[in-house]
């Protein structure tokens, strides 16, 4: 006699491995280990990098969250690491 084995199914083992990959991203976002992602993310986010996208210069900042407009050139709405309220962007 010969006694067929019992295998695991692929739709199991695929379900599996979706259900592990979201307890990982689950146990990363509870203990705060993607916090050096987005520390790495704002680092880089700046006004010189937004005006330069817009082949403009950086110009002067609004120095308050009142205002939200610029004296010379083009408001860019945001908080920045070298502009908290905006930027503004004035042309080359």
């Amino acid at each position: 006699m010969h006694k067929k084995g019992q295998s695991i199914s692929i739709n199991t083992i695929i379900v599996a491995a979706i259900a592990l990959a979201v307890l990982v991203v689950l146990f990363a976002i509870f203990t705060g280990r993607l916090g050096g992602f987005t520390k790495g993310v704002q680092d880089t986010d700046t006004c010189a990098q937004k005006c330069s996208s817009l082949n403009a210069n950086s110009g002067d900042h609004p120095r308050d969250e009142n205002t939200k407009s610029c004296v010379v050139g083009q408001y860019i709405a945001g908080s920045y690491k070298d502009g908290p309220f905006g930027c503004c962007c004035v042309s080359k």
